[in-house]
């Protein structure tokens, strides 16, 4: 199907009713493509085999995910729109076709020396979910504080991640982050905002599991717009922190077990 600017408080209708907000920042639209019925069912069956294994280790965050289906598939088609040649989705995927996964560490950071041409700036440690923390200085999920962060353009290597609302979970003894600031490229008058205090109290019952609400809500990172996502860590220690989303992908960028190196 043919590409469409999108407003976007039309795009997200369903999801602003439901209560799922969008980090839109400063668009106002988004080029978008509508995907046919077998390209949803490739995003449903990746983002519903997560959800079971997810309702199994930890039902209540499983719970708020899963809320989020149709946002996935939006997101497909906003990807799809995104990337400079029009191809479809397939799981797996096959030369010529798009692919989904749930995000892992190499999607985010998918070149051991960031650059201007691999803008994949992260404090996470290469091939891990893991980041070293000092108290008082500021860590990045996306960006390093001068340079903002830009999902890969390698050509027939393109990606676009969605992190999923309140989809900032760490894993550990003692939660580490209150304070939070996202901008992007064109929306950098954005001040910082800070989660309510019991984010230190454990999501799962007899699990060390901590989730961090996302009150501008999901994100959504293509290599056309940067983002910088920052916090700021209490306690200094490195931190096991995981980000809970999708990554749509030409098939070249995971055509076969991937390593950084």
């Amino acid at each position: 199907m043919a590409e469409r600017p999108v407003p976007v408080d039309e795009l997200f209708a369903k999801e602003l009713d439901m209560g799922i907000p969008v980090a839109a920042l400063e668009r106002k639209e988004f080029g978008y493509v509508e995907l046919d019925d077998r390209e949803k069912r490739v995003v449903r069956k990746v983002f519903r085999s997560g959800i079971e294994h997810l309702k199994r280790i930890a039902p209540e965050i499983a719970e708020d995910i899963a809320r989020q289906e149709e946002l996935a598939i939006k997101a497909a088609g906003i990807a799809k729109a995104t990337f400079p040649v029009r191809k479809n989705y397939a799981f797996p995927s096959v030369p010529g076709s798009l692919g989904v996964a749930w995000l892992f560490p190499q999607a985010i950071k998918y070149a051991a020396t960031p650059s201007s041409t691999y803008p994949c700036y992260t404090s996470y440690k290469t091939n891990t979910w893991e980041i070293d923390l000092t108290a008082g200085t500021a860590i990045y999920f996306f960006g390093d504080g001068t340079n903002f962060y830009r999902a890969s353009s390698e050509t027939d290597k393109h990606t676009f991640i969605l992190i999923f609302h309140n989809g900032v979970v760490e894993i550990g003894s003692t939660p580490k982050l209150q304070q939070f600031r996202l901008i992007s490229e064109g929306k950098r008058d954005y001040g910082a905002y800070t989660v309510e205090p019991l984010v230190d109290i454990p999501i799962e019952k007899d699990l060390s599991i901590y989730q961090y609400p996302t009150p501008l809500g999901a994100l959504m990172i293509s290599h056309e717009r940067g983002i910088m996502w920052s916090a700021m860590p209490i306690y200094s220690g490195t931190a096991t922190i995981k980000l809970l989303g999708l990554v749509f992908y030409e098939h070249d960028f995971l055509a076969d077990l991937k390593w950084v190196t």
